[in-house]
């Protein structure tokens, strides 16, 4: 992060129409945040709690910016780990309260501020951008995050797991933010920027530049 991601030729992706940038939209976990340790760490936790299995960086970037629902299956799949139906969603549930628990006891301990993040967002917001936040997180979870950095205010619009029936890499929570704020025929003109292909591709299949 730096003053020089205000420039505006910074803001469009290479190749891509060189049309002014009206408004742009952030992931917040390893995009504005830096949770990836937590986020790693509450895994392995809930693993090794209900299963008694670890799990390696690899298996896990597999459902990284994902809901945790989505990204436990992937792991689990992954790991050859196959239940009836109704043995599986009890699991999944299990999972979720263990990693949940464990992220939150650790929030505040182990989530860091990326330098400069606020400082660009005040630029950005100062120069006129529609700011909009989109993340697969849950509400609560997520605007602990906000509030430990201090960024919330800057965002016009703050789209989180809840808002939408699908999620990343599903467009659904980008076309959301560019509905509220009304740059959905701008879509074009607008840039997603986060930190997993997940993001590429909700952000791609919406029509924005990322």
């Amino acid at each position: 992060w730096s003053s020089d991601v205000c420039s505006s030729d910074l803001l469009n992706s290479p190749g891509e129409s060189k049309s002014p940038i009206v408004g742009i939209l952030f992931d917040l976990d390893g995009t504005l945040i830096d949770t990836t340790d937590l986020i790693f760490r509450s895994y392995q936790h809930a693993m090794r709690a209900i299963l008694g299995r670890a799990v390696s960086d690899e298996e896990l970037y597999l459902g990284y910016g994902q809901p945790l629902t989505q990204a436990f299956g992937e792991i689990l799949a992954h790991q050859g780990l196959a239940y009836p139906p109704a043995e599986y969603a009890v699991l999944i549930d299990e999972l979720i309260v263990s990693y949940r628990a464990f992220n939150i006891e650790h929030h505040d301990t182990l989530a860091r501020e990326f330098p400069g993040v606020r400082a660009t967002l005040r630029e950005l917001a100062r120069r006129g951008y529609r700011l909009g936040l989109v993340t697969s997180k849950s509400q609560n979870i997520g605007r602990r995050g906000l509030d430990l950095i201090g960024v919330a205010d800057h965002f016009s619009t703050l789209v989180f797991m809840e808002d939408t029936d699908r999620h990343k890499p599903n467009p659904d929570p980008v076309f959301a933010a560019l509905d509220r704020l009304r740059l959905r025929d701008r879509a074009p003109a607008t840039i997603f920027v986060g930190d997993s292909i997940h993001d590429l591709r909700a952000g791609r299949a919406a029509g924005v530049q990322t």
